[in-house]
C-alpha cells in the first residue's frame, strides 16, 4: 500500500478516477408518470385497447463510459409503464384512453407497441459529462375485426451537456427522447382528434 501511496503515476491516476466519478449509476429509478395523465383519462371519449411489448430490449440499457471505457452497465426497471404513460398522453390529447387489451369491455380499436431499441448511456470526461438516451418504437393499430389499420414507427434522441450524468441527468435525457418517440408514433397513427 506504501508503495501506491509513493508513486506519483498512480496517484494522479486514482485522483483522475475519483474526479470522473460524476457518473455511476446501475439502476435508474422509475420515469414518474406525467401529472396530466390522471386529467386526461377522465376526459378521454373512447378507449384503445393497447399492449406494449419490451422484450427485444431486455437486459442492460446502456454502459457509463469513462472516456472510452464502458464502466457501469446502466438498467431501467420498468419501460412497459413508461412507454404506456408516455403514449397515453398523446393519445388522450386527442380524447383516447388507452387500456390494457385484457381490461377493454367491448370490441374496439387495438394498438400494440413494441420498444425496438432503447439506449441510455452516460459519457464522462474529466469536465464535462454527457447523458445520452435514444428510443426507437413500434405501433400497429387494428380496427375491432383484427385488420391492420396503419403500421408507424417513432423515435426520439436527446444528448447534452451536463455537470453530473447521475441517475437524474440519464433519466432526462430518457424522458425527453421518450417523449419525441411517443409524439412521432401517435402522429404518425394519425388517431382522428375526438371532441
Amino acid at each position: 500500500m506504501s508503495n501506491l501511496l509513493k508513486a506519483p503515476g498512480r496517484i494522479r491516476l486514482v485522483a483522475l478516477f475519483f474526479g470522473l466519478t460524476g457518473c455511476f449509476p446501475a439502476t435508474l429509478p422509475t420515469l414518474e408518470a406525467p401529472p396530466a395523465l390522471s386529467r386526461l383519462n377522465e376526459l378521454a371519449d373512447a378507449n384503445i385497447s393497447f399492449t406494449v411489448d419490451s422484450a427485444p430490449v431486455e437486459g442492460h440499457r446502456g454502459y457509463q463510459f469513462l472516456t472510452v471505457l464502458p464502466v457501469p452497465r446502466v438498467y431501467t426497471p420498468d419501460i412497459d409503464r413508461e412507454v404506456s404513460d408516455q403514449l397515453s398522453i398523446q393519445a388522450g390529447l386527442k380524447g383516447y384512453r388507452l387500456v390494457p387489451t385484457d381490461s377493454a369491455k367491448k370490441p374496439s380499436y387495438s394498438l400494440s407497441v413494441t420498444v425496438e431499441d432503447l439506449t441510455v448511456s452516460g459519457y464522462c470526461y474529466l469536465l464535462v459529462r454527457r447523458p445520452h438516451s435514444d428510443i426507437r418504437l413500434k405501433g400497429v393499430i387494428r380496427s375491432p375485426d383484427g385488420t391492420v389499420v396503419r403500421e408507424c414507427s417513432g423515435s426520439g434522441e436527446a444528448t447534452y451537456t451536463a455537470k453530473f450524468a447521475f441517475a437524474d441527468e440519464l433519466n432526462e435525457a430518457r424522458r425527453i427522447a421518450l417523449t419525441q418517440a411517443a409524439v412521432e408514433l401517435v402522429a404518425c397513427l394519425e388517431l382522428p382528434k375526438i371532441g
